[in-house]
């Protein structure tokens, strides 16, 4: 399926530039509840290091690990700055310090390519996730240990950024669907481009 290819079920997201925090009843309920969903155990996610990462890639995936490029450390450190503008209240409520919400951002740009940004890239290309997946299905994931907890436990990735980053919107649309992994309207379940998360089950 080709990059741009986009089904009538996407959700475009824009970014939250809110200053209010949960203003939507759905928010109000339990939007940290809906991050939880769909978590697996840490021992059900492969990464780099576990030799997951060489597991049959999803049929459907354009994606290509021999082109990945890690951005440098100073690169990191300007993208995070940037996203952060565009955090959602809801973020920083969840985390419970500005250095947890760094550290989950940190993992996500390790895992995309530096020449991609699923945040503000643009809207017709996809962007590859190249970090931790998950062992049965090879969905984007991350490890996190959430504020209260003291267990490791992965999440995905799409959730991860549709937490921190939709609008309150987009998020009341999303807390609907079932607690796993979200579909990605152009087909391919290692693009993590915010603009391509679909509402669709």
């Amino acid at each position: 399926m080709q990059e741009s290819a986009q089904v009538s079920s996407t959700l475009h997201f824009g970014i939250c530039q809110y200053s209010t925090m949960f203003s939507c009843r759905m928010c109000s309920e339990s939007p940290f509840q809906w991050l939880a969903g769909g978590n697996r155990q840490s021992a059900g996610a492969g990464g780099r290091k576990s030799g997951a990462r060489n597991a049959t890639p999803l049929s459907t995936s354009q994606r290509n690990e021999a082109t990945f490029v890690a951005r440098t450390e100073d690169e990191m450190k300007a993208v995070i700055r940037q996203w952060e503008q565009y955090a959602h209240p809801r973020s920083r409520e969840f985390f419970a310090s500005p250095e947890m919400l760094e550290e989950v951002l940190t993992q996500l740009v390790k895992g995309i390519d530096r020449g991609a940004d699923p945040i503000l890239g643009p809207d017709e290309k996809c962007v590859y996730w190249y970090g931790d997946v998950t062992k049965e299905d090879m969905q984007a994931a991350i490890r996190m240990v959430k504020p209260g907890e003291t267990v490791e436990s992965v999440t995905y990735v799409n959730r991860v950024l549709a937490f921190i980053f939709a609008t309150d919107d987009s998020f009341e649309l999303l807390m609907r669907l079932p607690k796993e992994p979200l579909k990605m309207g152009c087909g391919d379940q290692l693009c993590v481009h915010l603009a391509h998360i679909s509402l669709s089950v």
